[in-house]
């Protein structure tokens, strides 16, 4: 490996990097479904998040389009006690969020995604601003979503999430 250049950012002779592909060399079938898969689970997170963020806003709305998030085994650990299946979690997202929150904004970040045929699992890092009913101040929790996924015949479910406060 040749040097290249001093890098402008830090003057640092960094090593130029080789490439295991050749620009002719095209992707294969497998690598192409291995990234939309991730990208349709990334996907399906971020409408997670803007879901359960809206949920407090319009209940009715979010009872009809959470459940098509989870498939209908699914469980849930938000630090409060395990929730175990689908109706479990719309109910504590759409009641609990809704009951006691009147304003919640995920920011996910940095997605970790392994897929494994039809199974999958992703680690992402949350900001999350909450401002509870009757406060006059936001709150910002840090953490990491910790989840599972499965393939189903209407595409990727969340059959496990996991939330974990790390600040």
């Amino acid at each position: 490996m040749g040097l290249a250049r001093p890098c402008p950012a830090c003057s640092i002779r960094h090593e130029k990097q080789q490439t295991s592909r050749s620009t002719e060399d095209p992707l294969s079938d497998e690598q192409i479904k291995r990234m939309h898969d991730i990208l349709d689970i990334q996907k399906l997170k971020a409408i997670y998040c803007a879901e359960v963020d809206d949920s407090m806003l319009d209940p009715a709305h979010a009872r009809t389009r959470l459940p098509d998030i989870f498939v209908e085994d699914a469980i849930a650990d938000y630090e409060y006690g395990l929730l175990e299946g689908r109706a479990a979690i719309v109910d504590y997202l759409v009641i609990y969020v809704g009951e006691t929150a009147d304003l919640l904004w995920h920011s996910i970040h940095t997605p970790l995604i392994e897929v494994d045929g039809d199974s999958a699992t992703g680690r992402w890092t949350v900001f999350v601003r909450v401002r509870n009913k009757g406060a006059d101040t936001i709150d910002t929790f840090i953490g990491r979503y910790f989840d599972e996924f499965r393939r189903t015949a209407d595409g990727w479910r969340i059959s496990s999430v996991r939330w974990v406060t790390t600040g």
